[in-house]
C-alpha cells in the first residue's frame, strides 16, 4: 500500500518537479496523517469485539504500522476506499488555489 500510496500523492498533488528526497518527506508526512486518519474512521467501523482486538495490535509492542494496516484490512471490506477517501480529504484540506 505504501508504494501505490507513495505514487498517487506525488502524481495527484503534482509534486513530480520536487527533488526526490523532499518529494520522500512530503509522501511520508503526508502517509502518517492519513494513517492516523484511518486509524480514527476505523474505530467508527469495527465492532465492540473487533475494536478490543484492534487495542490488542496496538498495545503489542513489536507491531508495525503495517500490521495495523493489515489487521484493518482484514476486518474492514471497503479499507481500500477508506484509504482513498482519507486521501482525498486530506488533499482537499491542504491544497490552497492559486491566487
Amino acid at each position: 500500500m505504501n508504494n501505490i500510496l507513495s505514487k498517487d500523492i506525488i502524481e495527484d498533488w503534482g509534486l513530480g518537479s520536487l527533488p526526490p528526497d523532499k518529494q520522500a518527506d512530503v509522501v511520508d508526512r503526508m502517509g502518517k496523517m492519513i494513517y492516523q486518519a484511518v486509524l480514527v474512521r476505523a474505530l467508527d467501523i469495527l465492532s465492540e469485539k473487533e475494536q478490543e482486538e484492534f487495542d490488542l495490535v496496538l498495545d503489542n509492542d513489536s507491531s508495525t504500522p503495517q500490521d495495523v494496516l493489515t489487521f484493518l484490512q482484514s476486518k474492514i471490506p471497503t479499507f481500500d476506499q477508506l484509504v482513498i477517501e482519507e486521501r482525498n480529504s486530506l488533499k482537499q484540506d491542504l491544497m490552497v488555489p492559486a491566487v
